[in-house]
C-alpha cells in the first residue's frame, strides 16, 4: 500500500494513492513551435505517457500553450499539459489560464536566482521575504483556483536560493524547507490541487529529502502526493540504473504517485522504463519517522563466476586483473587487480590461476570444495548453508567462512553467534530479488554480523532494472558491506551492474561520472550528440564527474557538484564551468572539448587515454 494522499486532479487525469502510478515525460523542442511540439507530445502519449510537460520560459511561450492545447484537442488527444516555469511569475500566471498543471521552482520562483553567495539575513528581513512570497504565490493561487489548474511544488537540489540556503545549506533539510513555505501557503488558503517533487541528480540527496519531506508533512498534518524522479540522470544503461535505484528506492517504499524517468535521449524513451520500474517496485509504506544515520560503507563486489568450466587468462581480464610486470620467482607470472576488478571472486571451477591472483582478494567457494581449493588458495573461504552453520559444532577451518541465508526465519541468536564464533558474513539471498525481505532480514541481524546482499536474477533490461531499484536504497544507507549480483552465464553483465548500482548510489566510483540532463525548449543544441562528444573525449578520466547540461537553468546549479561542466548558451556556443565557477564563455561548439580538454589540464586533472 502506498503512502496516503489527497486526489489531485489534473485534467482527466487523478493523482493519489488509491490509483496506479501515473508516468510523464517533457518535451524537448521549441515551445514556439507549434507542430513540432504536437508531433512529439503525441509519440510520447502513444508510447503510454499520461501526462506531457511543455517549459515556458516566458510569456510568449505560455501563451503558445494554448494553441499546443488546441491541436492536440483537435487530434483526438485529452492527455493533460503542464508547463515548466523557471524565474518569471508573470509566465506562470499565463500558462495557468491554458494547460491543467504549471510546475514552479521554490528556489527562483519568488526569490532572485542563486548567486551561491553565503547572504545573512536577520529575522525582520527573513520575515519579510517570506510575506512577499505568501502574496505572490497567493496571486498566483488564485488564478489556478479559477481555472482548476493543478500547481506542482518542484524543488530541485541545484536551484534553492540564497535565502534558503544562508539558513538551511545546500542541503536535503534546505530542500524541504523551500518546499514546506510553499505548502504552508496553500493549507492556509486552502488551495489542495497540488503534486510536491523534490529531485537531484544525486540519488542519495533525491531520496533523503523526499523521505524528510514525508516526515515534515506527516508531523504538520498534510496529504500531498509525491511526483518522483532523478534529475539529468543521463543516458543509456547509466541512465536507467541511476533513475532505477533512486525512484525505485522510495517506489518500494510506497512513496511516490507520479515519475518521470529523465533520460537525455527522445522522451517518448522514458516511458517504457518509466512503466516498467513502477511494475517491478512493490509499495509497501511505513511510516516510523527515523531516518537512516549509519556510517559510510564503501561496499565491495563479489564477482560470480561459479557456471565457468575454467579459469584461465581470459576469464581473469574478463573480471579486471591483469599480469604483473615482473614474474613470481615461485608461482610465474601473477595478477593485479584493475580499478574494476571485484574484491571477492565465488568459484566452482579450481586451478593454478588462482595461486596468481593478488592477496587481497578473497576466494569463495562451495563448502564441500574448500580442502581441494587450499591446494590452490590457502586463504579460499567456504559459503555454507545457515542450516550447516547451526548442526556443526566448533570453527569450520577457514580464515572466514560465508554463510547464505535464503529465508528470514533462518536468523536467530543460535545463527548470529555461530556466525560471529567463526568470524563468518552472512549472504543474503532470498529466492527473489525484494526490497522489504533484504530490510526485515538486516533488522534480525542488528548489525551484529557484516552482511552481503546477493541478488539473483535474469539478464535483460527488465532483470537488471529490478534489481537496482530492489538494492539501490540498501547501499543509500549503508546496511551492506558487500554487493553480491549472480546472473546465470553472464559474468560482465553482473559484475557491471553491480558497479553501475554502487556508482549510482555514491558509495563506490569505478568510471567517470557523466551527469546529463534530458533537455528541453530551452535546449538550444543538440544535446545528445553533444553527449556522446563529450562521453567519447573524457571516457577515462574515471576520477572526474562532469556534467552536460542544455541550458542555465540546468547550469551551474543542478551541477554544482560536478568537477566540469559543459553548458548550452545558445545559438551554437558553450559555456564551462569549473564547479559552479564559469570560467569560459560562449566558445564556439566545434571549439568547445578542446578548451574543456586544455581547462581540465589546466587544473592538473588530465591523463593520456590508456
Amino acid at each position: 500500500m502506498r503512502r496516503k494522499t489527497l486526489s489531485v486532479k489534473v485534467g482527466d487525469c487523478v493523482l493519489s494513492y488509491d490509483r496506479p502510478v501515473v508516468v510523464q515525460s517533457m518535451l524537448n523542442t521549441s515551445t514556439m513551435d507549434t507542430e513540432a511540439c504536437v508531433e512529439q507530445a503525441i509519440r510520447i502519449i502513444e508510447a503510454g505517457g499520461e501526462l506531457v510537460r511543455i517549459t515556458a520560459q516566458g510569456v510568449k511561450e505560455a501563451e503558445n500553450l494554448k494553441y499546443i492545447r488546441e491541436e492536440l484537442r483537435r487530434r483526438g488527444y485529452s492527455t493533460p499539459l503542464s508547463a515548466d516555469i523557471h524565474f518569471n511569475p508573470d509566465a506562470a500566471v499565463v500558462a495557468a489560464k491554458y494547460v491543467e498543471k504549471v510546475r514552479i521552482n521554490p528556489g527562483n520562483f519568488i526569490d532572485k536566482r542563486a548567486t551561491f553567495q553565503n547572504l545573512t539575513y536577520t529575522d525582520e528581513e527573513y520575515k519579510a521575504e517570506l510575506e512577499r512570497l505568501r502574496t505572490k504565490f497567493i496571486e498566483f493561487l488564485d488564478v489556478c483556483r479559477e481555472y482548476d489548474t493543478a500547481v506542482r511544488i518542484g524543488t530541485n537540489h541545484g536551484s534553492l536560493s540564497d535565502r534558503i540556503m544562508s539558513r538551511y545549506g545546500n542541503t536535503p533539510a534546505g530542500m524541504v524547507e523551500a518546499t514546506m513555505e510553499y505548502l504552508r501557503v496553500c493549507r492556509e488558503v486552502d488551495f489542495r490541487n497540488v503534486v510536491i517533487s523534490l529531485k537531484s541528480s544525486d540519488c542519495r540527496v533525491m531520496v533523503r529529502a523526499v523521505r524528510l519531506l514525508v516526515k515534515a508533512m506527516q508531523e504538520e498534518g498534510m496529504e500531498y502526493p509525491l511526483h518522483l524522479g532523478v534529475t539529468e540522470a543521463g543516458e543509456g544503461e547509466d541512465g536507467r540504473i541511476r533513475s532505477a535505484a533512486g525512484i525505485g528506492c522510495l517506489l518500494n517504499e510506497g512513496i511516490g504517485d507520479t515519475i518521470r524517468v529523465s533520460l537525455t535521449e527522445a522522451p517518448e524513451y522514458e516511458i517504457p522504463v518509466a512503466r516498467r520500474l513502477v511494475s517491478l517496485c512493490r509499495p509497501e509504506f511505513v511510516y516510523t519517522g527515523k531516518m537512516s544515520e549509519n556510517k559510510d560503507v564503501r561496499p565491495f563486489i563479489v564477482a560470480d563466476i561459479s557456471f565457468m568450466q575454467v579459469l584461465n587468462e581470459e576469464v581473469m581480464l574478463q573480471l579486471g586483473f591483469v599480469q604483473q610486470p615482473e614474474a613470481d620467482p615461485i608461482v610465474g607470472a601473477r595478477l593485479k587487480a584493475g580499478r574494476k576488478a571485484p574484491e571477492m571472486i565465488f568459484t566452482e571451477a579450481l586451478g593454478p590461476e588462482l595461486t596468481k591472483l593478488p592477496g587481497e582478494i578473497t576466494v569463495i567457494v562451495p563448502g564441500e570444495n574448500l580442502d581441494m581449493a587450499h591446494v590452490y588458495n590457502r586463504k579460499a573461504c567456504p559459503l555454507v548453508s545457515a542450516d550447516f552453520v547451526k548442526e556443526e559444532s566448533g570453527k569450520v577451518d577457514a580464515e572466514r567462512i560465508f554463510v547464505e541465508v535464503e529465508r528470514e526465519e533462518q536468523i536467530d541468536a543460535e545463527l548470529l553467534e555461530s556466525v560471529k564464533k567463526n568470524n563468518g558474513v552472512l549472504v543474503l539471498s532470498p529466492e527473489a530479488v525484494d526490497y522489504h525481505v533484504y530490510r526485515r532480514m538486516m533488522e534480525r541481524i542488528q548489525g551484529l554480523c557484516p552482511v552481503i546482499v546477493r541478488a539473483k536474477g535474469v539478464s535483460g533490461e527488465e532483470g537488471r532494472l529490478k534489481i537496482a531499484a530492489h538494492t539501490g536504497g540498501l547501499f543509500m544507507d549503508n546496511l551492506a558491506a558487500g554487493f553480491w549480483v549472480t546472473l546465470a552465464g553472464e559474468v560482465g553483465t553482473a559484475l557491471e551492474l553491480s558497479r553501475n548500482i554502487l556508482q549510482s548510489v555514491g558509495v563506490r566510483r569505478y568510471k567517470t561520472e557523466f551527469v546529463s540532463c534530458p533537455g528541453c525548449g530551452r535546449t538550444l543544441y543538440n544535446l545528445e550528440e553533444a553527449v556522446s562528444r563529450v562521453k567519447r573525449a573524457f571516457a577515462h578520466l574515471d576520477q572526474l564527474k562532469i556534467a552536460i547540461m542544455g541550458c542555465v537553468v540546468n547550469g551551474p546549479g543542478e551541477m554544482g557538484d560536478a568537477d566540469y561542466g559543459y553548458v548550452g548558451a545558445g545559438n551554437g556556443k558553450v559555456n564551462l564551468y569549473k564547479g559552479r565557477q564559469r570560467v569560459k564563455n560562449a566558445v564556439p561548439e566545434e571549439e568547445a572539448i578542446e578548451a574543456l580538454k586544455q581547462l581540465i589540464r589546466e587544473h592538473g586533472d588530465w591523463k593520456e587515454p590508456q
